[in-house]
């Protein structure tokens, strides 16, 4: 992963989100800021632009917390990110923070 490029570390596939796992479905928690029909705008996502969405479901707190509330994320957990970096920002690309992402 480009995270950790400078790092001799090697890692399995698994424990990437890259785009070269081999089910590309992902997952996002993103905000919804507007609906335009036949699109909708959300905020922090973190797929690439093309990408299809194949469900949206709320964020309920009493269901999607993990169990016993504490959540480990492994190797990049040694990272040290900007807070509210992009992957785009990350690897030096021009798109700014809190862009806005049409799906549909």
């Amino acid at each position: 992963p480009f995270l950790l490029q400078q790092s001799p570390r090697r890692i399995g596939l698994f424990a990437t989100r890259g785009p070269h796992r081999p089910n590309p479905i992902g997952l996002s928690l993103v905000r919804i800021e507007r609906v335009a029909p036949p699109s909708m705008f959300v905020r922090g996502a973190d797929f690439a632009d093309g990408t299809p969405v194949l469900d949206i479901k709320p964020y309920v707190t009493a269901f999607d917390t993990p169990f016993g509330g504490q959540v480990r994320s492994g190797w990049f957990e040694t990272v040290e990110l900007p807070h509210g970096a992009t992957p785009e920002q990350l690897r030096g690309g021009a798109t700014a923070k809190g862009d806005d992402h049409p799906c549909g």
